[in-house]
């Protein structure tokens, strides 16, 4: 059920009385660790004009918060109950980016730095929308940091744990001026104000204990009431047409109700469970500024998750009778540092006000040389100073001086309050770094052991942070669940700080049951959250980097993991213009199966080369060569063999070629024979020609032959008789 303001007020008046006492000191620690060491009645009334402050605490304080600074606590989130691997692996990469965040690494900070000084700091966890330019509906968890935690935060009084995981409400103050607060008001409903009334504040209906009006200072104080119980809510099963299953609350499902029952969905089963359910409520003394109104009153607003988003963060705690008490370093360190205040400012008021050391004469030894004596060092520019040997009536006068004004003396009671001061600081802040570890000759195995003896003065501070980031994982893993529940791509952060896109809600179809499944759902998923203290990741990677070193070079030069360790050095390593390098180790890492494949790029890769025919293994391959050795040999003998057959096929071309060449020769002295013969012929036939010529040209004369009557024959015999 929502509060109404009186209950409310009830509530933040019983977290307000409960611890008074050590908010008041606490206050003090951070008034003497910031401000003065001066603020106290006892050193105000102190009769000395110089009031110094010569402080040791500022070293001690800042040595814890360095070695806080290089042991950041790194949270886990460890998949219980079916949920599987890859959603816990979401849930760290939403986380990390979420805590680099700047208003995360400033509430981290501020707390840090309220718990080592006065004992407590906290911050709160919010949600906002991811933009208001493009109306961009998606949230974010972002954490705000809490201003003076101590004074300001009011905590329900029967909590006692550590993370305050047990506390059913928690009240914070905001102070705003009087414009400030008009703002506030309109912002929150819409109404302008034109009067405050402070009766209003102050005494709504019966005097409360805190001053809702501060005084002179017109402060008007808004309480950020946080509050959570338990409620009966319906679990409902839904299921689409494809048969895929969807569970919701019944309060969840309001603001989707329509477009699923559009998208075919049906409410399959139902059950009643009991949930935390936490309400914002913003409230001045006159009213409830924020929420939806009922019964003339407005109701606050439900926030995401199920627990108080608040994680406090203690310096040192105990419960002493029933009551929460908690300190940091300044508490045990004050009284010992007011009294190294006190001594050295009563010291330098002591040499301030006091004479130096003066010589003392007779007035008539220095009668009308008073001059001389009045002014001394540097003023004094006379090279002698002089003085009477006789007086008036001539007697004789002492020379010199009769005696010489003493200097001050400290007080032994002064000097061993200075040096006791000091080592009681030590003894309770053991501030800064002793010598022996600032001294450059000293071993590294010595500085690393008095290293570790220093971080024994902030372990316990170490520890405490770590119950509070713990308690950051469940409180932001229970309204992540909320926030990130439907489809779209979410930037995660890698632990070396890369980030990559990853899909949430996705519904895709297991290849074995054919069924739609939802990868990277939050809603209903389980984990277990837990923190350890390590080493910043640059000074891990600097380890790595110089035991890889070594290793390698205790290696062998053919040692298979020598190549593989070049790679990871490589990928570690920083420096100018070495993005390419580092992406090719990475990929060869990948490749090689030494690194799992992360983003998209690499997963891709990675199975491109799968898909490719497997190289055989070394034994396989030193085979495979030995075969290629023995069929080289075979094919040699056979190129020698085929060798000696084709020079027997040349042998025996030649000696044909000798033979035809032979004949050849032989055949042209023949046709030449043939040729001579045949010029021989011709030259006969061309006789014969001629004869018959002549023997035709007297025939004709003579006779007329028919000479185509003759054939060859009778024409030869002619011409052979005639």
């Amino acid at each position: 059920m929502p509060l109404k303001l009186t209950e409310l007020k009830r509530l933040h008046d019983k977290g307000y009385n409960s611890g008074q006492v050590n908010r008041e000191r606490g206050s003090d620690d951070l008034v003497f660790y910031w401000v003065t060491h001066w603020d106290d009645t006892l050193l105000r009334e102190a009769q000395m004009e110089y009031r110094g402050e010569f402080d040791m605490i500022r070293s001690a304080g800042k040595q814890i918060l360095s070695d806080l600074a290089s042991n950041p606590i790194q949270n886990d989130f460890e998949s219980i109950n079916d949920t599987p691997d890859e959603v816990s692996e979401l849930a760290d990469g939403l986380y990390r980016r979420d805590a680099n965040h700047n208003t995360s690494l400033e509430a981290f900070a501020v707390a840090e730095q309220e718990a080592v000084v006065c004992g407590v700091g906290a911050w709160i966890l919010e949600t906002k929308y991811r933009s208001n330019k493009t109306g961009n509906k998606k949230q974010v968890i972002v954490r705000r940091p809490v201003y003076e935690a101590n004074n300001n935060g009011y905590w329900d009084p029967n909590a006692k744990k550590i993370d305050k995981s047990d506390a059913d409400y928690y009240s914070h103050l905001n102070a705003y001026s009087e414009d400030g607060y008009k703002k506030l008001v309109e912002e929150l409903t819409g109404e302008e104000l034109t009067t405050i009334s402070q009766g209003s504040f102050k005494h709504p209906e019966h005097s409360y204990v805190f001053p809702w009006i501060g005084g002179e200072s017109k402060k008007i104080y808004v309480v950020e009431f946080y509050h959570r119980e338990k409620v009966k809510t319906k679990l409902l099963t839904l299921s689409d047409p494809f048969g895929e299953t969807t569970i919701l609350r019944e309060k969840a499902l309001d603001s989707v109700m329509d477009e699923m029952m559009d998208a075919g969905y049906e409410i399959t089963d139902e059950k009643t469970i009991e949930v935390w359910e936490v309400r914002k409520y913003i409230a001045s003394g006159a009213e409830i500024l924020n929420g939806d109104m009922v019964d003339g009153e407005r109701i606050g607003e439900r926030i995401a998750g199920e627990y108080i988003p608040i994680v406090p963060e203690y310096g040192e705690r105990a419960i002493v009778e029933g009551e929460e008490v908690y300190e940091g370093v300044t508490r045990l360190a004050k009284d010992p540092q007011r009294m190294r205040d006190f001594a050295y400012s009563y010291l330098t008021d002591m040499f301030s006000k006091s004479p130096r050391e003066k010589p003392i004469f007779f007035k008539e030894q220095i009668a009308g040389f008073e001059k001389m004596y009045e002014m001394s060092g540097s003023e004094n520019n006379y090279p002698y100073l002089l003085q009477n040997r006789t007086d008036a009536a001539g007697n004789e006068l002492p020379i010199g001086q009769v005696a010489t004004m003493p200097n001050v003396n400290i007080p032994p009671a002064l000097a061993a309050a200075i040096e006791l001061s000091a080592g009681a600081i030590r003894e309770v802040a053991n501030p800064g770094l002793p010598q022996d570890i600032a001294d450059p000759s000293t071993s590294g195995k010595a500085v690393l052991a008095l290293q570790a003896r220093l971080d024994m003065q902030s372990m316990i501070y170490q520890e405490h942070k770590k119950y509070a980031m713990r308690r950051d994982g469940e409180i932001y893993i229970s309204m992540a669940s909320e926030i990130y529940d439907i489809p779209g791509k979410e930037k995660v952060e890698l632990p070396d700080g890369t980030k990559k896109e990853v899909e949430v809600m996705q519904a895709v179809i297991d290849e074995e049951t054919g069924e739609i499944v939802i990868l990277n759902d939050l809603r209903m998923a389980e984990f277990e959250v837990t923190s350890r203290i390590t080493a910043s990741y640059t000074s891990q990677k600097e380890q790595t980097l110089d035991r890889l070193e070594k290793v390698l070079m205790e290696m062998a030069p053919d040692d298979p993991m020598r190549k593989a360790l070049q790679l990871k050095i490589i990928q570690l390593a920083d420096g100018v213009e070495m993005e390419d390098l580092k992406e090719y180790a990475n990929m060869q890492l990948v490749l090689s199966g030494i690194k799992k494949p992360e983003t998209d790029e690499e997963k891709e890769l990675l199975a491109q080369a799968q898909a490719q025919p497997p190289e055989p293994d070394a034994a396989m391959v030193l085979a495979q060569a030995e075969q290629l050795k023995g069929q080289a040999d075979i094919m040699r003998e056979k190129r020698e063999g085929i060798k000696m057959q084709l020079d027997n096929t040349n042998d025996q071309a030649e000696r044909q070629i000798d033979v035809f060449k032979a004949q050849t020769d032989r055949m042209a002295i023949e046709v030449k024979a043939h040729e001579a013969g045949a010029k021989i012929r011709k030259s006969d036939i061309e006789s014969v020609g001629e004869q018959l010529d002549n023997t035709a040209k007297v025939n004709e004369l003579q006779a007329p032959i028919r000479l185509e009557d003759m054939d060859d024959e009778a024409l030869f015999s002619q011409i052979a008789a005639g």
